[in-house]
């Protein structure tokens, strides 16, 4: 064990140090599981405080570095103690009887000051955000977020800090009325794939802290955001809020560049790559679909109706102003209310706008006033209300009211756009749920005639769900719904009031379906299991290796533990490592895994074989109706596990083709370097002999599946 990790669940004192190094070692055996014994000796001022094992035993494999979670527990009668640091020894004890003790500060912070809590993150691991209660009472006690993404280097508490001001001497930190949250997450996600994930939990765990503490007066909504965030924040705002626009109350961009790969030179796609001169343009198409979910650019239709300030400085030497502008163009064009200034003698950063300690780059009065209008407009949920029949909705319309849009019916024409469903939530309550064809852009235009009509047009679609929105008044389920050419059914009995209603294509026509066939029991794909390979690292997940080669087990050891490794290194995630033979379905059914296989099939490996039309034999891979023959032979590729889990294999006709497939994990540049499989590995690559040599030049076949993990060739590069 190298290192722990500590959880406070109940986000009451800021955790000083979330991470300490154990300088010590343990000799641990392959496969052996050793309890970590762990106390913690306290002051007597502290006899509230209770300190658990989260996890219990823990599996360590050889040479892995692996998190340990503890679980702080303060009893809530502690609010009134006197602000002091507490602090604590941690005392870690192995079996072989080495000890190792750590010092723990606990420290305290004053109302109206940035605290810090930590939480469980979507894939198990722990994570770190800083907050700001607002400085004045919220209407009803339900106040909104201000979600503040930070740039490339700066730490969650820094950036918590940057929202202050001086009036009269005096230093507030804040705004009046909303929440600042401003949550991190170590690594070059960029606010992207898993990523993008940790601020989503983060407010999350910030609405449940406040709604489980009583002496909190006003308690966090995490459905009203203002979505914001300076630099590489500045892109994370324009990729969360196009994502989740439903919750979107409010847009600040501040210096956001469009996309990673044309920002810098430190993603450029595939300009002077080794690999350009050999690499087919469908193998680039198919890799640059993977990362087309996090073009800001292309989902600009999804922020109408929602208030939008960005802004730069005109000498900004790191973004170059031409991405701010270009944004303001394309928000115009679909009618968004934007509001652009560039900033003239202002470079990436400053403290001071126009007068001393006025809150500078992020918290100016040109920007608190616009969060803070935002903020005050804003109506808590819970002050709106229908009749039996939902027609009559006090509920105000907030998103429209702000743009000047007095309802929907005069409100033109709206267009939900997407490139993969597996991320986001939708616009008006529109999720889109199945591509007709995957990984390419689809839309849903909808218009609003009148109070009891809707009409949508779609895209590239075949199954979409219409969810209650307060946006949406009366709700979908009292309005006459035209679905391209069909008029949905709702008054047969099967949609109760304010439900949810599925909608498939079957056909080629559109009804409503039931939900159930949405989960994966009719081995359709859905959001919860679709690619790329990246999104089986967006839930707990387990590594297996495979024992049925004695000779190989050890290699193939050694690669999970560096594939571990890499998780943790580059995004601090918990990756349990098991043998074939050690792993139980109860513990492979509550999490997605990674399978290290071999020349020689497991019971693992081969399960997975079975659901998707891969298969591997002694004279080379069979993909569809397409066949690769030869020697070290590599094949990645996604597969379902249980109803809506995924499992990521790697195989080989040999051991060199396994270890081609193991490299698609490693780091392409060690500055920037990106968690494994993250950004442009699809739902099957093929490796063959030339891989070394030539990079993604070397695939042999690279693409998704289909909706119900079938081979399409529309999909794929293959040319066979």
């Amino acid at each position: 064990m190298d290192w722990v990790t500590l959880l406070s669940q109940q986000g009451g004192p800021n955790l000083d140090v979330t991470q300490l190094r154990d300088r010590g070692s343990m000799s641990i055996a392959p496969g052996q599981t050793i309890p970590v014994v762990i106390s913690l000796q306290e002051d007597e001022s502290q006899e509230h405080i209770e300190c658990t094992d989260a996890v219990g035993s823990i599996l360590i494999a050889p040479g892995q570095t692996i998190p340990v979670v503890i679980s702080l527990q303060e009893d809530e009668s502690q609010e009134n103690i006197e602000c002091t640091d507490a602090v604590l020894t941690l005392k870690i004890s192995a079996s072989e009887g080495q000890n190792q003790e750590l010092p723990v500060t606990l420290k305290c912070r004053k109302r109206k000051e940035s605290f810090l809590f930590t939480f469980l993150d979507h894939d198990g691991s722990v994570q770190s955000a800083a907050a700001i209660e607002p400085l004045e009472n919220c209407p009803e006690g339900s106040c909104p977020v201000l979600l503040s993404l930070h740039g490339t280097g700066v730490e969650a508490q820094n950036q918590a800090d940057s929202y202050k001001r001086m009036e009269e001497g005096q230093w507030f930190f804040g705004l009046e009325k909303a929440w600042v949250l401003t949550p991190t997450r170590h690594g070059a996600h960029n606010w992207e794939g898993p990523g993008a994930l940790t601020p989503m939990t983060a407010l999350e765990t910030l609405q449940k802290i406040t709604e489980e503490m009583s002496w909190i007066p006003n308690k966090a909504d995490s459905r009203r955001v203002i979505f914001a965030g300076h630099s590489m924040g500045g892109h994370g705002a324009w990729h969360l809020a196009t994502h989740y626009p439903d919750r979107a109350i409010g847009v600040i961009s501040l210096a956001g560049w469009i996309k990673k790969e044309e920002y810098g030179d430190s993603n450029v796609f595939f300009r002077h790559d080794i690999s350009t001169s050999h690499t087919d343009p469908a193998v680039k198409a198919i890799m640059e679909a993977c990362i087309a979910e996090n073009d800001a650019d292309r989902h600009v239709s999804n922020l109408k109706g929602i208030p939008v300030l960005t802004r730069i400085g005109a000498q900004d030497r790191t973004v170059h102003p031409f991405y701010v502008r270009r944004m303001y163009r394309l928000l115009q064009e679909v009618g968004v209310n934007v509001t652009y200034t560039e900033l003239a003698g202002k470079e990436h950063w400053w403290w001071d706008t126009w007068t001393t300690n006025d809150g500078g780059a992020v918290n100016d009065p040109q920007l608190r006033n616009f969060a803070n209008q935002i903020a005050e407009d804003a109506p808590s949920y819970a002050s709106g209300s229908c009749d039996a029949e939902g027609l009559d909705c006090s509920q105000p319309n907030y998103a429209l009211k702000y743009s000047g849009i007095e309802n929907l019916e005069k409100s033109g024409k709206w267009t939900l756009t997407v490139v993969n469903p597996a991320f986001g939530e939708g616009l008006l309550g529109v999720r889109i749920l199945q591509q007709s064809v995957p990984f390419r852009t689809s839309k849903v235009e909808m218009e609003f005639p009148d109070r009891t009509h809707a009409e949508l047009r779609t895209v590239n679609v075949d199954r979409f769900s219409l969810n209650p929105s307060h946006r949406v008044q009366p709700s979908w389920s009292h309005r006459t719904i035209k679905v391209d050419e069909t008029i949905l059914d709702l008054e047969d009995g099967s949609v109760n009031a304010g439900a949810r209603i599925h909608v498939c294509k079957l056909k080629g026509k559109w009804q409503v379906c039931v939900e159930e066939t949405l989960l994966g029991i009719d081995q359709r794909r859905s959001p919860v299991n679709f690619g790329p390979a990246r999104r089986v690292a967006e839930h707990q997940f387990v590594i297996i290796y495979g024992t049925q080669d004695k000779s190989l087990s050890q290699s193939l050891l050694t690669m999970a533990v560096y594939i571990a490794n890499l998780f943790y290194l580059t995004s601090d995630t918990i990756a349990p490592i098991f043998d074939d033979e050690t792993l139980t379905e109860d513990k492979a059914d509550s999490h997605n895994l990674i399978v290290i296989g071999g020349p020689h099939q497991n019971q693992w490996t081969q399960r997975f074989l079975d659901k998707v039309p891969l298969s591997l034999g002694d004279s080379g891979i069979s993909l569809g109706d397409c066949t690769f023959s030869g020697s070290g032979l590599g094949a990645l590729f996604l597969a379902p596990h249980r109803d809506n889990g995924l499992a990521l294999v790697l195989l080989g006709t040999t051991t060199q083709g396994l270890e081609d497939t193991i490299r698609l994990a490693s780091p392409t540049i060690p500055p920037m370097t990106r968690s494994p499989f993250s950004n442009m590995i699809p739902d099957f690559v093929l490796t063959g002999r030339d891989f070394q040599a030539k990079g993604s030049g070397g695939y042999l076949c690279t693409g998704f599946w289909g909706n119900q993990w079938e081979f399409r060739r529309e999909l794929s590069s293959c040319a066979c």
